[in-house]
C-alpha cells in the first residue's frame, strides 16, 4: 500500500469505523498490561506510594493539557484546510501552533518544577515526602515534549493517519504501566526512577510523532514558518479550549487531591483504583471521537447535513458498546475487586465501582456532542459551562466528601457527570435547531426505550445470586448485540453504510 493511500482521508463511514478500530487497539491494548501491572504496583509500592504514583499520572495528564487548546484547535483547522485543498496554508498553521505549544509546554514545565514542593507539602504523607516532590519535578522536565506531542498527534488525526498514529501510541501506552513495573522489579519501590522512566518514554514518543507527522503531511515541506495571521484564529479557539482543558480535567482529578488532603494519601489509592478501572472505558469514545472530530469539522464547514446522520449513528453505537461493559462492572463490582486487588480492599471500594459504572455510561455518550461542538468551532459554550459547573461541583464535593467519605466523593462525581452531559446535549440540539422536546419527538420511542434498557441492565446488581447475575448480564449482551445487528441492517442507521 502506498503512503498516499495510508494517509488518505476517509471517504466512507466504513473507513471511519476502521480508523476507530485502529484507535481502540492503540488505546485498549495497554489496558491488558495494566490489569497485571496495577495490582503488582499496589502490592510492591504499598497503598501510600501507589496513591502517589496515581497522583503523578494525574498531574502529568492535567499539565499535559497546558497547550491552550492548540492541539485540538489545530486538528479542526487543518481538517478544513485539507478538505478545501488549501495546501499552502497547512505549513504555516502547523508551524505557528507548534511554536506556541513549545513555549507553553516550557512554561508548564517550569510551573510544575516550582509548584511541586508546595503540592507535596499539602499531602498527608507518612514517609519519604521528598520522593514525591522530586518525582513531580522530573515530570516537569518532560512537560514541553508532552505538550508538543499533543500538537503532532492533532496533525496526524487531521490527516487521518490513524494507523501510523497507533503504531507509536501502542508502545507509549504500554510503557506507561511497564516502565514503573520494571523499575519496581529492578530498582525497588523508587518513585523518582519511575518518574524518569515515564519522562523518557514521553520524550522518545514526541520525537517519533514528529517523524510521522513530517512523513504524513507533505504540505509541510518548505512551508514550516509561523505566520502572524494564524495567531488569532488559533488563539481565539484555543483560548476557549484553554478554559475547558484547565477546568474539566481539574474537576476530574480534584476529588483525588481533596481526599489526599482531608483523609490520607492511602485513601486516594482506595478511591482511584475503581475509578481508574472504570474510566478506562473512555477509550471507546476516545477512539471514536478522534476520528469524528476531523469529519465533523469538514462537514460543518460545508454545512453538510450528513454530519447529523453520523452524529446519531455514533450515539447509537456508543450506547450499545458501552452499556454491557458498564453493566458488567456494576453487577460484579465485588467479584472484580476481589480478583483484582484482594479481599481486604474489595468490600470497601466495590460500592464506589458501582457508582462509577453508572456514570461512565452517561459520560461516554456526552463525548459525541462535545466533539460536535468542537468540530463546528463552538468552543465558547462548553468552556462557559465548565466555569459554571466548577464552583458548584467543589461545594457539592466538599460537602459529600466530608460527610460521607469516599462514597460521598463518588456520588459528587456522578452528579457532576449527569449535569454536564445533559447540558452538552442541550447545547448541541440548540445548534441543531431542535429543542429538547422536539428531540424526544423525533427520536420516537428510541430514547425512552434506551433509558429503560439501561435501567434494567443496572437493576440486576440487586440480585444476590452470582449465577443469576451472570445470566442477567448475558441477556444484556445478547440484547445489545441483537439491537446492533438490526440497526446495521437498517439503511438509516448502519455505521457501515456510505
Amino acid at each position: 500500500m502506498r503512503c498516499a493511500n495510508v494517509f488518505a482521508a476517509p471517504s466512507t463511514p466504513l473507513k471511519l469505523a476502521r480508523h476507530t478500530i485502529f484507535n481502540l487497539i492503540g488505546l485498549g491494548a495497554p489496558l491488558l498490561l495494566a490489569l497485571g501491572a496495577i495490582p503488582a504496583l499496589l502490592e510492591g509500592l504499598g497503598a501510600e506510594r501507589f496513591g502517589l504514583l496515581m497522583l503523578i499520572w494525574a498531574i502529568t495528564s492535567y499539565f499535559g493539557l497546558f497547550d491552550l487548546g492548540l492541539g485540538r484547535s489545530l486538528t479542526q483547522q487543518l481538517s478544513i484546510l485539507f478538505d478545501q485543498d488549501r495546501d499552502d496554508e497547512v505549513g504555516p498553521a502547523s508551524a505557528t501552533a507548534l511554536a506556541l505549544m513549545a513555549v507553553l509546554g516550557s512554561v508548564g514545565g517550569v510551573l510544575m518544577l516550582v509548584l511541586a514542593p508546595w503540592g507535596g507539602g499539602m499531602l498527608k504523607i507518612s514517609a519519604h515526602p521528598e520522593a514525591a516532590v522530586r518525582a513531580a519535578m522530573v515530570m516537569g522536565v518532560a512537560m514541553p515534549f508532552i505538550v508538543l506531542t499533543a500538537g503532532l498527534r492533532g496533525m496526524l488525526e487531521a490527516r487521518h493517519a490513524f494507523f501510523a498514529l497507533n503504531c507509536v501510541r501502542l508502545p507509549i501506552g504500554l510503557w506507561t504501566f511497564a516502565g514503573p513495573w520494571l523499575v519496581l522489579i529492578f530498582a525497588g519501590p523508587d518513585l523518582v526512577w519511575m518518574a524518569w522512566a515515564l519522562a523518557g518514554g514521553r520524550i522518545i514518543g514526541c520525537a517519533v510523532h514528529g517523524g510521522l507527522a513530517w512523513h504524513a503531511v507533505p504540505q509541510l515541506r518548505g512551508r514550516m514558518l509561523p505566520q502572524r495571521t494564524w495567531f488569532r484564529p488559533l488563539l481565539v479557539s484555543g483560548g476557549w479550549l484553554t478554559l475547558s482543558n484547565l477546568i474539566s480535567p481539574f474537576m476530574g482529578y480534584v476529588d483525588r487531591f481533596l481526599i489526599g488532603t482531608t483523609i490520607s494519601a492511602a485513601a486516594v489509592a482506595l478511591y482511584a483504583t475503581p475509578q481508574e478501572l472504570v474510566t478506562k472505558v473512555w477509550i471507546i469514545p476516545a477512539a471514536m471521537t478522534s476520528v469524528l472530530l476531523p469529519a465533523f469539522a469538514a462537514k460543518t464547514a460545508r454545512r453538510d447535513a450528513d454530519g447529523w446522520r453520523i452524529f446519531d449513528r455514533a450515539l447509537g453505537v456508543l450506547f450499545l458498546c458501552v452499556l454491557p461493559i458498564a453493566a458488567g462492572l456494576n453487577l460484579f463490582a465485588i467479584e472484580l475487586m476481589q480478583a483484582w486487588v484482594g479481599e481486604s480492599f474489595a468490600q470497601e471500594i466495590a460500592p464506589l465501582l458501582q457508582i462509577f459504572a453508572i456514570g461512565i455510561l452517561i459520560n461516554c455518550l456526552a463525548h459525541v456532542p462535545l466533539t460536535w461542538l468542537h468540530g463546528a468551532g463552538q468552543y465558547r459554550a462548553p468552556a462557559l459551562l465548565y466555569c459554571i459547573e466548577l464552583p458548584i461541583f467543589l461545594v457539592v464535593l466538599w460537602g459529600l466528601c466530608t460527610s460521607m467519605g469516599l462514597k460521598g466523593a463518588a456520588l459528587a462525581w456522578l452528579i457532576r457527570i449527569c449535569a454536564d452531559s445533559a447540558a452538552l446535549f442541550y447545547l448541541v440540539y440548540r445548534q441543531r435547531g431542535a429543542a429538547i422536546g422536539r428531540a424526544f419527538k423525533e427520536g420516537g420511542t428510541a430514547i425512552p426505550l434506551a433509558a429503560a434498557f439501561a435501567a434494567l441492565s443496572f437493576a440486576g446488581a440487586a440480585i444476590s445470586s452470582t449465577l443469576i447475575r451472570a445470566v442477567w448480564l448475558m441477556l444484556v449482551f445478547a440484547m445489545a448485540f441483537f439491537i446492533g445487528w438490526r440497526l446495521s441492517r437498517s439503511s438509516s442507521m448502519s455505521v457501515l453504510q456510505p
